[in-house]
């Protein structure tokens, strides 16, 4: 924390890395390991967000038997997903895991906010029924809702190679200063993803492109989002586990079904944002007629209380009518 400290004091360019903030976050997750009624309750707290996702299992935790030294959990029978032998024995397919382990991480991260951060080799394993389950439940990742929805924004636009939607997300959650040209940012961003996706299948990366993300965004100011490298860390090591059991697997095509779905469940921040400013902009207009508004509206009221309608109304009328 001294050394994160003093470098930010004296060399300003590293303000804008947060070494401080990053001091801090990895400080607090090390602080919950040393409890494992917090590893416990994040475990539970996992299995209650994905206990509907088909082929995940994340072990149930037995409270009664759980203390601060000693977290009691489900036996899993299964093997060690770095026994890919064992598992071609056991007739389970390889591939449809690769696949399945990168589309739960995506899925927790952007759905939940929530999602496991520590996804190497040692920590999954694949039960008797073919179902992932993850253990040691000690560093999580979290996410809040605008960061959710801005990653899930920038992943798709590069899946898609709309550079100039991934400028305007970024304009948008203010991970570059406004006065930043859309246009010249959207540049950047080509820079890094067409080179990408003129590459082969093996050599594409997810991870790798958001730490030249971060890169490239450094000439734009853009500040470094602590909660984003715990993400981009965990996508690394879920894009390795998932290539030793399938060196074929497409990222891209894997992810792009997760984000889709996401996105057209929840709003997209940068139409959500215009469609407030256009319903405001109608407010604004409307300040004018507001006193005869406020008239008409007291007059309505004045008319329910006395229990009368006016009888040049429509109200009036279609009430005559189901009468007759």
């Amino acid at each position: 924390m001294l050394f994160a400290f003093l470098t930010e004091s004296i060399v300003k360019k590293t303000k804008r890395l947060k070494l401080v903030e990053v001091v801090y976050l990895l400080k607090e997750i090390t602080n919950l390991e040393m409890d494992l009624r917090f590893e416990a309750a994040a475990a539970n707290e996992y299995s209650e967000n994905t206990k509907n996702d088909s082929g995940f299992q994340v072990p149930k935790i037995y409270w009664n038997f759980t203390s601060e030294n000693v977290m009691t959990l489900d036996w899993v029978d299964g093997v060690s997903i770095r026994e890919t032998e064992d598992l071609e024995k056991r007739n389970i397919d390889t591939k449809k895991i690769a696949s399945d382990i990168i589309q739960h991480f995506l899925r927790h991260a952007v759905r939940d906010g929530f999602f496991h951060a520590d996804m190497h080799q040692g920590n999954i394993f694949i039960n008797n029924s073919g179902q992932i389950v993850p253990i040691d439940f000690g560093i999580m990742g979290r996410l809040d809702d605008l960061s959710k929805k801005f990653l899930a924004e920038i992943l798709y636009g590069f899946i898609k190679r709309d550079y100039k939607k991934v400028a305007e997300v970024h304009l948008a959650a203010g991970l570059v200063p406004k006065e930043v040209p859309v246009d010249d940012l959207a540049q950047a961003l080509r820079s890094i993803g067409e080179p990408i996706f003129g590459q082969s299948i093996k050599d594409i990366s997810g991870g790798k492109l958001l730490k030249q993300l971060f890169d490239v965004t450094e000439k734009f100011n853009m500040q470094t989002q602590p909660q984003l490298l715990m993400l981009q860390k965990t996508m690394v090591v879920v894009e390795g586990v998932a290539r030793r059991l399938n060196p074929e697997t497409n990222i891209w095509e894997t992810s792009r079904p997760v984000l889709e779905k996401w996105l057209k469940e929840t709003k997209d921040p940068i139409t959500t944002l215009s469609e407030t400013l256009k319903n405001s902009a109608e407010v604004i207009k409307r300040l004018p007629e507001m006193p005869q508004i406020m008239d008409k509206a007291n007059q309505a009221l004045t008319f329910l209380a006395s229990g009368q309608i006016p009888q040049n109304t429509n109200t009036y009328n279609d009430l005559n009518t189901k009468k007759i």
